[in-house]
């Protein structure tokens, strides 16, 4: 079993797989433009709302998602803490889990996957989470992909142990 600790998101270390925007209260407006990827003509914009259960840490993650040609933001509404996992693809196009890294984002971070990035489906943390999503969809194959780990990624929190 691989077992990665969470650390807490930072723009600097998400850089690989996406980007970070946090929001603060009085700054007047924001926006995603350069961020938000559609790689297909028929594709388009999805904007979803979602109630996520909590889960608590130690968590055991058994599937990965990706977006292969769309960027997919998450925008926490109403969310105390929520998990990140995400990994590289490798050579096969799978998720290389050996370079796989665990965040735990804030309520005011939103994040945005880059189109192809392996993610764990959204994990709210301490409570039940309402989270924004929007991805471009065309309504076939191409516009999620799943992966069954072949064995769990035990995710600590970031004091927890490691083995």
């Amino acid at each position: 079993m691989i077992s990665l600790r969470a650390r807490p998101l930072t723009e600097a270390a998400f850089a690989p797989f996406g980007t970070v925007v946090t929001y603060k209260p009085g700054v007047p407006r924001f926006g995603l433009i350069e961020e938000l990827e559609n790689h297909r003509d028929t594709a388009r914009a999805h904007l979803d709302f979602a109630t996520i259960a909590a889960r608590t840490l130690p968590f055991a993650a058994q599937v990965m998602e990706r977006h292969p040609y769309s960027s997919q933001t998450f925008i926490p509404i109403e969310v105390a803490r929520y998990l990140i996992l995400v990994a590289p693809p490798s050579h096969s196009a799978e998720p290389d889990m050996a370079r796989a890294q665990a965040f735990i984002a804030e309520s005011r971070q939103c994040i945005t996957y880059r189109a192809g990035t392996w993610h764990h489906p959204a994990t709210a943390l301490d409570r039940d989470g309402f989270f924004a999503m929007l991805t471009w969809r065309a309504g076939n194959a191409g516009d999620e992909e799943f992966f069954s780990l072949a064995e769990p990624v035990e995710i600590f929190a970031e004091a927890g142990p490691v083995s």
